[in-house]
Formats: structure tokens, C-alpha cells, sequence
């Protein structure tokens, strides 16, 4: 599971000739000109979002860029590349931004703040202010609940953004080792759930529909897989079932994991695919305990729904390959 990774660097290039730089770098370094939220969500740890100001500017603050462009360097390929070209003489001046870190949360996001800001102390602030604020030797911490190997949306994020007055590497040094016990600590409960997943298919076709719960799992960053193999489930007296079962470590809570299990019971159709039964301390959990407020059920019903919510949670390519899986299923 990844929870802390580095995002984009904020540079600022004054010049004024803005115009003729802002040509050479979409030209010549691939840029592309966005608006500061949509760069923010366009980048990833390896870009650099450069904005270009007037020359006589020293602060790195959003409302004095003339043109915000994402390159999908480095912030170091990219100097490099500009001082070693024709057109470096039309900077004036180059300003690194303060370095920027998402890290994904789980529980409550004021708890997280609250001990984030004391080991660090850190200052919650609007993501344009403690831009505005911020140095190069600076860091802005983003958080998020949602996972953070694909894309975060702006709206992905946490309200407000932690500026921490230190370099951005002492910053994800010290969180990479501090992450887990930060997440366990913002928890309903202060732990962590060992679930056993238990696959079952009538026509036994336990490793595609071990691939695609494998699929699913990996891409939702939900736990981390401890161990698996055959087992056999005695549903009834004298009676045994033959299982493929995995145990999962995981901070969500067993109703979350059902939830995302019937999603993969059924199509779209809701033509059931497989069974995926969950035990929690050696307790079935079973489908109408993910919202025991709801009087009249329908099994089919609720893993139709459940399904439209977990691929909601899948980028489009990675619908695509989930369909293609079951489609194999299907033949």
C-alpha cells in the first residue's frame, strides 16, 4: 500500500519576455499550459509546474504568473535544459517553489492535522496561500482519503493544506517511517482488521476470479495480501466446500471490504459471477450487514449498486481491463 508519495515542483521563472519563453518551453520541452488547479491535477512526482512572472518578483505567489505551464520533467531536466539552450539569456531570475507531498489518511483527517502540525509544526492554510507562502526549503503536505497511485482530482483533496517550514526530502523521510501509526491513530478503533476472503465457484474458475479480486484490491490500495491457498468451508453437516482463500490486512472496516466483494459477485446485469464470502474473527459477514438500517432488501439489487460504486472508484483503463477479465469469464 502506498501512502506518501512526492508530487509536482513549483518553479518560477521571471523574465520579460514572457511570451518567447513560454513558446520555447511548449515547443522544445513539451509544456503544456494550464490553469494552476488543473496542472496540480495533471502532474504527477516527476513534473515540474513552471509559472512565468515579471521580472522584478521574488515571491512565488499564483496571481503574479502571466502563463502556468506543466512540463513532465523534473524540475532539474528542466533548468538544465533551459540553461543549456539559445533562449536561457530570457530568464532573469529562477525561484524553486516550496516541494509538495500527498499523503493518503484514513479516520479522522482533524486528528491526523492536528499531531501532523505539532511533530512539525505545520500551518493549515488554502493550497493557493501556502503556495504564496512557501519557500524552496518549504514543504506543502496535500491529504487525501482517496488512494494516491492514480490520479487526485482537486477535490480529492482534504480541505486545507499543511505548510511545514522544512526540505521536502527531511519531510518524506520522516513520514514514510511515521505514516501507518499516523493512520492507525486517526482510526474509529486505533486498528487495523485481518479478514479472510474466500472464493468459491461452481465451475472452478478460482484463478481468474482470483485475478480480478487481485486486481481489484492492488489498484483500490485497500491492504496488503498475508497469505492464501486452498481451504475447504464445511457450510453443512458432513459436507465440505472446496475454497481458494486469501487473508487480507487492512485499516477498512469489514463492511467496507463487503461492500467492494458483492460489487464483484455481480455484472453489471446482475448475472452473478461468483461467491465471495468475508469472516472477521472467524464471523461470516454477510451482505446485509454492510447498512443494517435498510428494512427490504434485495441481494441482486444491492450488488448491482455495489458495482457501480467500485468501478466509480476504477480510472477507465482500468474498467476496461476488469471488463476484459470477466468478459474471458463469460465465454
Amino acid at each position: 500500500m502506498l501512502f506518501i508519495r512526492m508530487a509536482s515542483r513549483l518553479m518560477f521563472l521571471r523574465t520579460d519576455q514572457g511570451e518567447k519563453l513560454r513558446d520555447y518551453l511548449v515547443k522544445f520541452q513539451g509544456g503544456k499550459e494550464v490553469g494552476f488547479h488543473q496542472g496540480m491535477e495533471a502532474s504527477s512526482d516527476e513534473s515540474t509546474i513552471v509559472f512565468i512572472t515579471g521580472e522584478n518578483l521574488q515571491k512565488t505567489r499564483i496571481e503574479d504568473a502571466n502563463y502556468i505551464l506543466l512540463i513532465n520533467d523534473p524540475a532539474s531536466i528542466c533548468l538544465t535544459n533551459l540553461i543549456n539552450s539559445q533562449v536561457s539569456a530570457l530568464v532573469n531570475r529562477v525561484d524553486m517553489g516550496p516541494s509538495t507531498i500527498l499523503m493518503r489518511i484514513a479516520g479522522d483527517q482533524n486528528l491526523v492535522k492536528k499531531e501532523i502540525k505539532e511533530l512539525y509544526s505545520g500551518k493549515d492554510l488554502p493550497m493557493e496561500k501556502a503556495v504564496d507562502l512557501g519557500e524552496d526549503k518549504d514543504t506543502i503536505l496535500f491529504l487525501t482519503y482517496r488512494q494516491i497511485s492514480t490520479v487526485i482530482r482537486t477535490g480529492d483533496l482534504l480541505e486545507g493544506t499543511l505548510l511545514i517550514q522544512q526540505p521536502g526530502w527531511e519531510v518524506f523521510k520522516s513520514l514514510r517511517s511515521r505514516g501507518v501509526l499516523l493512520i492507525t491513530r486517526s482510526l474509529e478503533d486505533r486498528k487495523w482488521y485481518e479478514l479472510r476472503i474466500n472464493i468459491y465457484d461452481s465451475e472452478e474458475r478460482y484463478e481468474a476470479h482470483y485475478d480480478r479480486l487481485n486486481f481489484v484490491l492492488s489498484k483500490l490500495e485497500v491492504g496488503m495480501v498475508l497469505e492464501e491457498g486452498w481451504t475447504k468451508d464445511h457450510a453443512l453437516v458432513l459436507f465440505s466446500v472446496l475454497a481458494y482463500q486469501i487473508k487480507l490486512f487492512t485499516f477498512y472496516k469489514p463492511e467496507e471490504i463487503k461492500r467492494i466483494l458483492t460489487g464483484l459477485e455481480y455484472d453489471q446485469e446482475g448475472k452473478r459471477l461468483a461467491d465471495f464470502d468475508l469472516y472477521y474473527r472467524n464471523k461470516k459477514i454477510s451482505w446485509v450487514d454492510i447498512d443494517r438500517s435498510k428494512s427490504r432488501r434485495n441481494k441482486v439489487e444491492e450488488g448491482i449498486k455495489n458495482r457501480k460504486a467500485l468501478l466509480n472508484q476504477l480510472t477507465q483503463e482500468e474498467q476496461k481491463e476488469l471488463k476484459a477479465m470477466e468478459d474471458k469469464i463469460k465465454e
